[in-house]
């Protein structure tokens, strides 16, 4: 099991476990800011990039002091509200502003840091920290506390196989614990617009969705709420709410731009890797269809060495296993893709048919030429004795002409010749002998 922390300054703290159970992470207190809490803090600062390699930064209490106005929040509302730039007018006849002076000046103090007006329409639009702002009010990230009892959710406990989790909403934390075992899995920040007109099991589905796309931007060096760069490294660590349990490895990611810190199992980094995206979908099923505190008992970790740090990943579908050699950073350094003894049983069970196949269709066609042969031989001696036949017939038929010609034409015993006479002796007989 490993120990899972997310957020700024330890803002939230689990502990995952990943093995041939499952991926589960157990969790310890919870002790948070909203996520995009830390965002709109960011981007209200009024920092903005002038030019390559150059930055103008404005100090924190500066920024913050110009938003220290119902008005003035009332107006950058206005402004992100607007179907268009709106004018000055515009926006002092929505506001409840005493006087047009008084409205001037908040406005000033909004310009050029969450407002910028176009000196050519004179109308205004948001800034990039003006829009962090808007988006922060509209979701409630600095004003709504969403809170919600234990609600049971579907799907089986990574530590006990027991059918009893439940998700709970505390101070915009999602936490799911097992009722039975009673072990905390996973508890991490939520903005209050994900709660809000989501029933509990819609609250846990994006609540997965959402981490999982987080995790999935640590692991790529980007910081989720900043997009500055992460760094991540290897940890080993103990595991007191699985006793007997080896240390587990866990990915340690953080951001020195805006403080975000990440801890997850391994495993969880790796999850939409195209080898693994790949073999769930010869298995017909997605990586998707398990939450982000459970990949399931298909998903196993091994620490190969600790100097340096590699952990290989294994995910087994039936016969089918991929596995991953993950080094710091996370990065994947070597897949080994092992397709298993039934498809290797598979694959020799089609070349035997096929071997079998060709050797049944060559013998065939040897058989056929065989008979071929055998009827060619058989026609032309056919034809050879059919020759002799003929001239055999054609000698035998000239020698009975002379002695016997048949028709009613020429000598015959009835006409009183002489059977015994030679052709030489009839033909001297006169013409009318025979009369």
């Amino acid at each position: 099991m490993t120990r899972t922390e997310t957020g700024e300054d330890s803002e939230t703290e689990t502990t995952a476990a990943s093995g041939e159970t499952g991926t589960a992470a157990a969790s310890g207190e919870a002790e948070t800011t909203a996520a995009s809490g830390e965002t709109g803090t960011a981007a209200a600062s009024g920092e903005t990039e002038t030019t390559a390699g150059e930055r103008e930064t404005t100090p924190a209490d500066d920024a913050f002091a110009a938003l220290s106005d119902e008005t003035r929040l009332a107006a950058v509302s206005a402004v992100a509200a607007a179907d268009e730039p709106p004018t000055f007018t515009d926006l002092f006849e929505a506001s409840d502003a005493d006087t047009s002076a008084g409205f001037a000046y908040h406005l000033r103090q909004l310009t050029d840091r969450y407002l910028r007006k176009d000196p050519e329409t004179e109308r205004y639009e948001l800034t990039y920290a003006g829009r962090a702002v808007a988006r922060a009010l509209d979701a409630g990230t600095f004003t709504e506390r969403v809170d919600r009892a234990p609600t049971g959710v579907d799907g089986d406990c990574p530590v006990c196989g027991a059918s009893a989790l439940a998700a709970a909403v505390v101070d915009n934390v999602v936490a799911v614990a097992c009722r039975d075992c009673e072990t905390d899995l996973l508890a991490l920040p939520f903005p209050p617009g994900g709660v809000r007109e989501r029933d509990t099991a819609d609250v846990v589905e994006a609540f997965d969705a959402y981490h999982r796309r987080r995790v999935a931007l640590a692991a790529d060096g980007v910081c989720p709420d900043c997009a500055g760069v992460v760094d991540g490294a290897i940890d080993l660590v103990e595991t007191p709410a699985l006793p007997g349990e080896e240390p587990r490895p866990l990915v340690a990611a953080g951001c020195e731009s805006c403080g975000f810190h990440l801890r997850v199992p391994v495993s969880l980094t790796v999850v939409e890797h195209p080898a693994v995206v790949a073999l769930f979908d010869r298995h017909g099923e997605s990586v998707r269809n398990r939450p982000v505190w459970n990949l399931g008992p298909e998903w196993h970790e091994t620490v190969l060495s600790t100097e340096p740090p590699a952990v290989a990943v294994t995910v087994s579908l039936g016969e089918d296993r991929v596995r991953l050699l993950v080094g710091d950073g996370p990065t994947v350094v070597d897949v080994e893709r092992d397709e298993g003894a039934e498809r290797d049983e598979r694959d020799e069970g089609a070349e035997r048919d096929e071997r079998d196949e060709r050797a049944e269709r060559d013998e065939r066609d040897e058989r056929a030429e065989r008979d071929e042969g055998a009827e060619g031989s058989e026609r032309v001696d056919g034809e050879v004795a059919s020759e002799r036949d003929g001239e055999k017939r054609s000698g035998d038929d000239g020698g009975e002409e002379s002695s016997a010609p048949v028709g009613g034409g020429g000598a015959s015993a009835s006409d009183g010749a002489d059977p015994s006479a030679s052709d030489s002796e009839r033909s001297s007989a006169p013409p009318d002998a025979s009369q």
